[in-house]
């Protein structure tokens, strides 16, 4: 594993924990990120970090300068970035608490910033995006899971515009799409990094069941507060896995 690693880390970011040793507040030609760069020490290594909601404030996933964040990690010289996703469970065997590697994404947001040529004096580039999520990095991230004892829920990600959560009958369209967990923010971010050349994964912790699926209809704000915690120290033990194999 690639010592230039950085992360992205989104609403789970208190319950993670991360051993915060540095911040650099930056500036980029598309503004300014959501948070400082945050240098957070895993295993012994230092690793270069972003809140991707902020830090004092939250940012809401539609309004995130992704742009910025992107550009951030990648002029502090990032060239692979695991970003930490929280998603609700489409597939009935994907439950929260649960952490997951998506393989693949739908794209279902609205007017965000997707390109770094959108706007500024930069060629537009049209990358191959057949494949959005870095396998390397995913196959990575699943061993270490594997050698925590994990299992690792694999599928289609289906991105929306939040900060609203779905309806039932728009899961129900998801599902029928062929997704298997829903989340805010892993676009544009994956389509950023693939236009900079970084190797992008995402690991995901379902907090709750999607819209109209918990089986035993708990409320979902109140499976979210149950899952957390346990889905995010599974992700803490997976990233000191894999990056004290590094």
């Amino acid at each position: 594993m690639s010592p230039d690693i950085g992360l992205i880390v989104g609403s789970g970011l208190a319950a993670l924990g991360l051993d915060v040793v540095g911040t650099e507040t930056v500036q980029t030609s598309f503004g300014e990120p959501s948070s400082p760069l945050l240098s957070v020490a895993i295993a012994d290594k230092r690793l270069e970090c972003i809140a991707r909601h902020g830090v004092e404030r939250w940012i809401a996933p539609h309004a995130v300068n992704y742009r910025a964040n992107v550009r951030a990690l990648h002029e502090a010289g990032v060239g692979r970035v695991i970003a930490i996703n929280l998603v609700g469970a489409i597939s009935p065997d994907f439950t929260p608490g649960s952490i997951a590697i998506p393989d693949q994404l739908i794209d279902y947001t609205a007017g965000r910033e997707s390109s770094f040529g959108e706007g500024q004096d930069i060629e537009t580039r049209h990358v191959d995006f057949t494949l959005p999520f870095d396998p390397i990095l995913s196959g990575a991230i699943a061993a270490a899971a594997a050698d925590c004892g994990y299992s690792i829920r694999r599928g289609v990600y289906g991105v929306v515009q939040g900060p609203r959560l779905e309806t039932a009958a728009e899961i129900d369209r998801l599902e029928r799409d062929g997704c298997t967990m829903v989340g805010m923010t892993a676009m544009p971010e994956a389509v950023l990094a693939r236009e900079l050349g970084i190797d992008y994964a995402v690991l995901a912790v379902a907090v709750n069941y999607a819209a109209g699926r918990s089986p035993g209809g708990v409320p979902i704000h109140a499976e979210i507060e149950q899952a957390l915690a346990d889905g995010m120290l599974r992700v803490a033990e997976v990233l000191k896995r894999l990056l004290a194999s590094s």
